[in-house]
């Protein structure tokens, strides 16, 4: 299952995952200053606590994702 998929499942009901396409309007891109495609960004209250964009998606990114999910719903 992929990262965002799996993720989603596993905070069902705690906090929302969303997938934004890019294709279409990179003003997205713009919006939220991501300067490479895949960038994932953790809000808390409508604020950003935490980002990640890495150099390439590997088998790393869901695990740290995890924890910085888990971080921000602490917080």
């Amino acid at each position: 299952m992929p990262v965002v998929e799996a993720l989603a499942e596993e905070f069902a009901g705690r906090v929302r995952v969303v997938k934004v396409d890019v294709e279409p309007d990179n003003g997205v891109l713009v919006s939220f200053n991501a300067g490479a495609v895949p960038t994932y960004l953790v809000f808390k209250d409508g604020v950003e606590v935490e980002r990640l964009a890495p150099l390439a998606v590997d088998w790393w990114t869901d695990d740290r994702l995890r924890r910085r999910i888990k971080a921000a719903l602490e917080l």
